[in-house]
Parts: C-alpha cells; structure tokens; sequence
C-alpha cells in the first residue's frame, strides 16, 4: 500500500508526532506546505496537525484542494485540550467530518493527542493570548473553573515534554 503523511504544524509538536511515525512505519512525510504530484498515488493519507481554533490546523485548505482524491485518510490532531474528554474529540470529528462532506476521501479513522505548550515558543499574539486565557483562569477558585479552563492551565504550567509513546496504538492501526 503507498501510504503517505502530510502534516501541518505551527510550534513542533505535530511535526514531532509526524516524524516518530514516519520513522517507525517507515512513511514518506511531507509539510503540507511541500505535497508532491506523487500524492495522487497515495492508497492512504495520514494528516498530522495542529488544534488551532478548535480546527485542524491546514485541513480545510488540504481537504478542498485535494477532494477528488480517493485516498483512506486518518487524521491525527495534537492540541493543549484535553484529547481524552468527549467533548474535544467530538468536536475535532464534526470539524473533520463536515470538511470531508465534497470529497472523495474515505475516512478510516480520527486521533487525538496532547500538545506541548511552549510560551517561550508562541508568536506575540498567541502569547497574548494564552496569557490572558490563563490569568482569567488562576483568578477563579478551582471549583469554578470549566474543563477547558483547567486545560489551559495544565498546559500552562506543564513542562514536560510530549508523549511519543502515545502513538503506539496509533502505529498498530497503520
């Protein structure tokens, strides 16, 4: 099978997740901002991106472009929401779904995974904010903070790094 990952990243950690893969399954990777011809070859798509604005960072644009493709894709998403609550991955699904409606994709499967959160990494506006996003949340007592209020204060405050072995039951699918 001629399989092909495509990702889009705007700090590193999707690009992280696409290259553990790409190296462990042996899988050509490209940015989506460099897709060769050879993509319409490509039996099945793995897209690797980012969460921005509750989006896959890229794949509006990815999926209108390349819509009569008739590739299985699966979409991998990393972002600094929760990815085990319910409510995030079902909103990533909707997202992915409703942008694959005019096309000829084949939908195989849909992953999320955690982000890394980096301040010192994040261009002015996004550091801004974030910044504000959590300072809002650290002046509520913990008991009235939402879910995604929590996230970002997790993410916020965490310093470790991104967890490859996440991908493992990922890597078993391909």
């Amino acid at each position: 099978m001629n399989k092909m990952i495509i990702y889009s990243s705007q700090y590193g950690t999707s690009k992280k997740y696409a290259t553990e893969l790409s190296q462990k399954k042996a899988i050509p990777m490209y940015s989506v901002e460099s897709i060769p011809e050879s993509i319409v070859e490509a039996d099945e798509i793995i897209y690797v991106g980012a969460i921005y604005m509750g989006k896959v960072l890229g794949f509006d644009k990815f999926s209108k472009k390349y819509k009569t493709l008739s590739s299985k894709l699966i979409v991998i998403s990393a972002g600094m929401y929760d990815p085990t609550r319910r409510e995030n991955t079902d909103n990533i699904e909707l997202t992915v779904k409703e942008n694959l409606q005019k096309t000829n994709f084949l939908l195989k499967d849909i992953f999320c995974l955690k982000g890394k959160l980096d301040t010192q990494q994040l261009r002015l506006k996004h550091k801004m904010l974030v910044n504000a996003l959590y300072k809002s949340a650290k002046r509520k007592k913990e008991s009235d903070l939402n879910d995604n209020e929590r996230d970002i204060v997790r993410a916020y405050e965490d310093d470790s790094q991104i967890d490859l072995n996440k991908l493992d039951g990922i890597l078993d699918r391909l």
